[in-house]
């Protein structure tokens, strides 16, 4: 888990974008409503989210190094 602000808050962000979108889905097909052939297209942000607080070339702030 990142220790810089943003960067978790990215991570947190984008889980709860996948948790959400995840039980929209579950919620829809439980009432019996028809999702979208591309519905999964919508859990790209929530993922670029997460990708974006994990991966060092994509944080918006530079983790410490733990070398040391």
């Amino acid at each position: 888990m990142p220790k810089r602000l943003i960067n978790r808050a990215l991570v947190y962000v984008g889980l709860f974008g996948i948790v959400f979108q995840l039980t929209a889905a579950l919620y829809a097909l439980w009432h019996g409503v028809q999702l979208q052939s591309f519905w999964f297209f919508m859990l790209l942000a929530p993922l670029l989210c997460v990708a974006s607080g994990l991966l060092p070339a994509l944080q918006p702030q530079r983790e410490p190094d733990e070398s040391c």
